[in-house]
């Protein structure tokens, strides 16, 4: 385990955003001296958590996610193949960070909604499409068909919906590709994927189609629901200055959340992987590792984080929406060029275009479309804008534009809307969105992560695009 690796990349993503926002809180007055020391405290807890976090992920549950896919492929039985890929995309999306946070910020804004169930059907979405992607991968289907499928139905539910559970609901989508589900989930597809070994397309597709799920699972909840939503505000100064009982709370929590998973990986170790002693006790270190992170970083997410970026979207937005526009963008650039997942899509897409398409090119690209998703989600919450004024248009340009793109560069594309909505979206960007939205509706502040996850989408299309037509003239010329 390479910890200091793994900070060094925590510190690059984290550090960014709490540089910005500590000059901007000083500038405009929102912290004094005392909330100062504990947001910076908190941002500590923060990258120590992650740390701690993700170095488990890479020596527990990546391994054994890779093992298990590894033991799915050689089962003969269709049934217990998605019936094991329902459970453990059920299982794997419970504790995942991005999901806990957005529940909570959602109990905030509508208390008719239990976080409980809120994050079950969550669960229940990843744990359908991740069955259906292992399904597409076995039986052969067409990844571009059940695009187009799946969104046709998500369109047709979310026409029923109000605002807030539509806002909600493509939100889930992003904050269900973290850092805990998207390493395990691409360890089990991988495995699966190696029953077609020359389809380089297959390899893709399982975040994209788990990303979905959710979508649909929470806006069928929110046909079963009620209650208006109500402005929200930042957090319980008082609550979190009590640091050794929230941290104690969420080592209940997280431990509740995470037994599941804990359970099913030790069943698959006596009965199916039966990995060596040693490996197994490293998983179990992992685990452990894992777990502790968690705690630190929703103890630093809940202490300070969170509500230093509610209230300076709060300050900027009195102040001057522009300057709240400049922030959001300046914010949404330092997310995803700081953000380690992107490094890896931007390498994908240079390999799948055979390097016409560069990192340079890529990362530029995706870094300014990011910039100015933020800047449409701040200008949706200012303004109280409906949130089928931007997902209408965008997936219905997604859409058309994915009937010219290679079938690869539309797998990449729809697996990145989960790359750029890492932790930073769900715990500092949501939060200043919904500190901007300044006492009006609070479904115009959920949108955000929404937002972020359709750009790579599209950008990545449009490369696809451009990348096919250039294979094409030079193949004319010759």
């Amino acid at each position: 385990m390479n910890l200091v690796r793994q900070l060094k990349e925590v510190i690059i993503s984290v550090l960014p955003i709490v540089v910005l926002a500590t000059l901007a809180s000083l500038i405009l007055g929102t912290m004094d001296a005392l909330e100062l020391g504990r947001f910076l405290f908190s941002s500590v807890l923060v990258i120590a958590g992650l740390t701690l976090f993700l170095s488990g992920v890479d020596v527990g549950l990546l391994p054994i996610g890779n093992r298990i896919g590894a033991s799915l492929t050689r089962s003969r039985s269709l049934m217990i193949m998605l019936a094991a890929a329902f459970i453990l995309g059920m299982i794997i999306t419970i504790p995942e960070p991005d999901v806990q946070v957005l529940a909570e910020q959602v109990k905030r804004a509508n208390p008719s909604v239990d976080t409980t169930v809120f994050v079950w059907a969550i669960a229940i979405g990843v744990g359908v499409f991740l069955s259906l992607s292992m399904a597409r991968t076995v039986l052969h289907l067409p990844m571009k068909v059940i695009l187009f499928a799946s969104y046709a139905v998500i369109f047709a539910i979310a026409a029923f919906n109000d605002d807030f559970f539509v806002s909600v609901a493509f939100d889930s989508g992003g904050a269900t590709t973290g850092p805990l589900s998207v390493p395990f989930i691409m360890a089990l597809g991988m495995g699966v994927a190696a029953l077609r070994k020359h389809d380089t397309e297959s390899e893709f597709g399982y975040v994209a189609l788990s990303s979905i799920g959710p979508v649909v699972a929470v806006l069928v909840l929110g046909l079963l629901s009620s209650g208006d939503t109500v402005a929200v505000a930042g957090g319980d100064s008082e609550a979190a200055l009590s640091l050794w009982p929230l941290m104690a709370s969420k080592l209940v929590d997280v431990g509740v959340s995470l037994l599941p998973l804990l359970v099913v990986c030790v069943l698959m170790q006596i009965f199916v992987i039966k990995m060596p002693h040693t490996e197994t006790i490293r998983v179990a270190f992992g685990i452990v590792y894992a777990y502790l992170g968690i705690v630190i970083f929703f103890t630093g997410v809940e202490y300070s984080f969170s509500d230093v970026a509610s209230e300076l979207g709060a300050a900027l937005s009195a102040v001057n929406p522009a300057m709240l526009y400049i922030v959001g963008f300046i914010l949404g650039l330092a997310v995803v060029l700081a953000e380690p997942a992107v490094m890896v899509l931007t390498e994908q897409v240079e390999d799948a275009s055979a390097g016409r398409i560069s990192k340079k090119v890529m990362l530029f690209t995706l870094a300014l479309g990011v910039g100015f998703a933020v800047v449409l989600a701040l200008i949706r919450t200012v303004h109280s804008l409906s949130i089928w004024t931007f997902i209408l248009p965008g997936y219905l340009i997604i859409m058309l534009l994915m009937i010219k793109t290679p079938g690869l560069f539309s797998a990449i594309g729809f697996d990145s809307g989960g790359v750029a909505t890492g932790p930073m979206s769900s715990t500092f960007l949501l939060p200043f969105a919904i500190g901007a939205s300044s006492g009006s509706s609070a479904s115009a502040s959920f949108g955000m992560i929404a937002m972020i996850a359709m750009m790579p989408i599209l950008l990545i299309e449009v490369l696809g695009i451009v990348y096919q037509r250039t294979v094409n003239r030079k193949d004319g010329g010759k």
